[in-house]
């Protein structure tokens, strides 16, 4: 079930083919892949989410000869309509079976300290107003923590809407999260 799933989120990340290029020169073959949002589809956010995003954004992406690994996760807020809550499963979910022990060894000058998250977060573009980075950044024990987003996850029917849960409809929030560690 758990491959099922993380099957599930890599597709949905995947999903918006016009969301990834390579970036390289023209003589060389390309040195990393860049996820980047198709600017022609590109969501205004709220001044909230913007300032946000470019408060996690202060660092170029993790060079490709720089990664560790990659983990994918899933999260949902199925009642109460919560972007945040499903993201922070999400990244919770993404890192929760994992222990990095060498990191002390493998990252010169620093280990934990020196540690990059590139944190890709696909967000339902109906509930990406209600994101709140500062929360799901508390989700990382340590690393430089750097967020893009991208539209994605699913809003599905949960069924029902049950007002004393913080429903407004019966709609349950879906966010994917790709971690990309590295130094």
């Amino acid at each position: 079930m758990n491959k099922i799933i993380t099957l599930f989120a890599l597709l949905s990340i995947c999903s918006q083919a016009s969301a990834f290029h390579q970036t390289s020169n023209s003589s060389s073959p390309p040195d990393r892949l860049t996820v980047r949002r198709d600017m022609s589809a590109q969501t205004h956010y709220d001044d909230g989410l913007s300032k946000q995003l470019s408060q996690y954004q202060k660092r170029e992406p993790i060079p490709h000869d720089r990664v560790f690994f990659i983990e994918l996760g899933f999260g949902n807020d199925s009642h109460g309509q919560s972007s945040t809550k499903a993201a922070v499963r999400a990244c919770r979910n993404s890192i929760e079976f994992n222990s990095i022990p060498s990191i002390q060894r493998l990252i010169p000058d620093g280990g934990y300290e020196k540690l990059k998250l590139d944190v890709l977060l696909a967000v339902p573009p109906k509930y990406q107003s209600g994101l709140d980075l500062d929360q799901v950044v508390k989700v990382f024990p340590y690393g430089d923590v750097r967020f893009e987003l991208q539209d994605g996850g699913m809003v599905a029917p949960s069924g029902i809407a049950i007002e004393r849960l913080g429903d407004v409809n019966d709609d349950m929030v879906v966010v994917c999260a790709s971690v990309t560690v590295g130094h």
